[in-house]
């Protein structure tokens, strides 16, 4: 049985495999307006500096530690560095690196009670470390901040982590889905390679032409993630919906209730993929078929859904030639899934001033970005010329198609699961279906999402 796996493990899955590859090479809240962190405005810095015309306050030396909490491992070296270019910039600081594998809530909670809070940490969701008061209100640190208010982001980096026109949280880094696609696969069966404008139908009749159950070449990889993701945004692509996961425009109601056929034809149009087109295969379809593993990294399939962070792993560990193309287009127009995680720092943290140093580095400075780039950790956050440049020139972008990453990340609407109220709920009721349900089960979408989605909606109006 496949299991279906969540943002932070796909997120956490990725780093460990870029890890991996290091070591062998030797080196889920927007609720209605009053309490969505999307539809306030970022507090501008000319109002952030009306409010303190002061320059930032000189450090306190007093040697501190650092209490951080992420879910990378220490062993990833790429990332542990901004930790370390940092102590040397602060040097009475430490960082202490936390890796926590699984619940950051109940460990920072845990860490809370026993009166050693973790200062500064990652989320995979955001407005529940609000709505319970973990969550440090960032927006005095931010007016007090001179350095932080020059730094110019680009929209929607801060927006989506801000509550009643407060800032809750920072962007720890953002990423996009790409599909990726086997460049040997499409010489093969005489393909052109997608252009950075196809459509969903483009990719399905490529797809089928790719797909020689003789020789265990299929369309489409045989990724749960498909159904997680790809199908999730369809119905916002083909304006069925109009934002991700298919969320109302305030994000108070799911429109696979039940209410709109239209999303729940876009939802089994992609199913579709395995019970009828024949281009995927399940689990038990490939057991059928004789195909053993992940057909994308033995290079038995066309295309495959994944996220930018996957770049360097695949450049270290596929044995065939391949590029990206950005999500296709819908009927209505062409969007794709970003994704954008909260770091916040705890109300309870013992050495806020120093947690809000770190963060700013982190997101705000342009030698902490490069340190995030060099990571594979982001993409760009901001127009900065030299970032921009930086950003251009990374080997780990060499010999791909940049003006796909570009477009992807341009067209990628952020998954509103990280950050609206209930978006665990919502994350929870497509898992299912992504994984057990729709994608080993084949239950089609018409039989499975009224109901679950009209539970969801329950606890979405509460």
């Amino acid at each position: 049985m496949r299991k279906i796996v969540g943002f932070k493990p796909i997120f956490r899955m990725a780093l460990v495999m870029m890890v991996a590859s290091a070591v062998a090479a030797c080196s889920n809240n927007n609720g209605n307006s009053s309490s969505s962190p999307t539809a306030s405005t970022q507090p501008s810095a000319s109002d952030a500096a009306s409010a303190s015309p002061e320059a930032t306050k000189e450090l306190d030396q007093t040697p501190v530690t650092l209490r951080f909490a992420a879910w990378v491992p220490a062993e990833n070296e790429a990332f542990t560095k901004i930790a370390r270019e940092f102590e040397k910039k602060y040097p009475w600081v430490t960082v202490e690196w936390n890796f926590v594998n699984d619940n950051m809530m109940q460990a920072v909670t845990e860490s809370i009670a026993g009166d050693n809070p973790i200062d500064v940490f990652w989320g995979a969701t955001f407005y529940d470390y609000v709505a319970q008061g973990i969550a440090e209100d960032l927006s005095p640190y931010i007016a007090q901040d001179k350095d932080f208010q020059a730094y110019e982001f680009n929209p929607g980096i801060l927006e989506p982590f801000q509550v009643d026109g407060e800032q809750y949280a920072l962007s720890r880094g953002n990423d996009t889905f790409l599909v990726y696609y086997n460049k040997d696969l499409l010489k093969k069966y005489g393909l052109e390679a997608p252009a950075n404008d196809w459509t969903w139908e483009d990719l399905k009749e490529m797809a089928k032409t790719a797909t020689n159950p003789a020789e265990k070449n299929y369309g489409i990889a045989n990724s749960a993630l498909w159904f997680q993701y790809g199908a999730t945004v369809l119905p916002n692509a083909n304006g069925h919906a109009p934002k991700n996961r298919m969320m109302n425009e305030d994000f108070t109601k799911n429109l696979a209730d039940g209410s709109n056929q239209d999303v729940l034809d876009d939802l089994q149009w992609m199913l579709d993929w395995v019970t009828k087109d024949g281009i995927m295969l399940n689990t038990k379809r490939a057991a059928e078929a004789g195909v053993e593993g992940d057909t994308w990294m033995n290079g038995q399939s066309l295309f495959m859904l994944h996220v930018s962070p996957l770049i360097p792993t695949y450049k270290d560990q596929l044995k065939f030639d391949w590029d990206i193309a950005p999500m296709p287009k819908g009927t209505a127009k062409q969007v794709g899934m970003s994704f954008i995680n909260p770091m916040m720092m705890t109300k309870a943290s013992k050495h806020k001033e120093m947690a809000w140093e770190f963060m700013k580095f982190w997101t705000a400075t342009v030698e902490g970005q490069k340190l995030v780039m060099d990571a594979g950790g982001t993409l760009l956050n901001t127009p900065n010329q030299e970032l921009t440049d930086y950003f251009n020139q990374l080997p780990v972008y060499a010999n791909i198609n940049k003006e796909a990453l570009i477009t992807a990340s341009k067209i990628g609407e952020i998954d509103p699961a990280i950050t609206m109220k209930g978006g665990e709920k919502v994350s929870e009721a497509i898992n299912a279906w992504a994984g057990d349900k729709g994608y080993t089960e084949e239950t089609s979408a018409f039989d499975y999402f009224p109901a679950a989605m009209q539970k969801v909606n329950e606890e979405l109006s509460k």
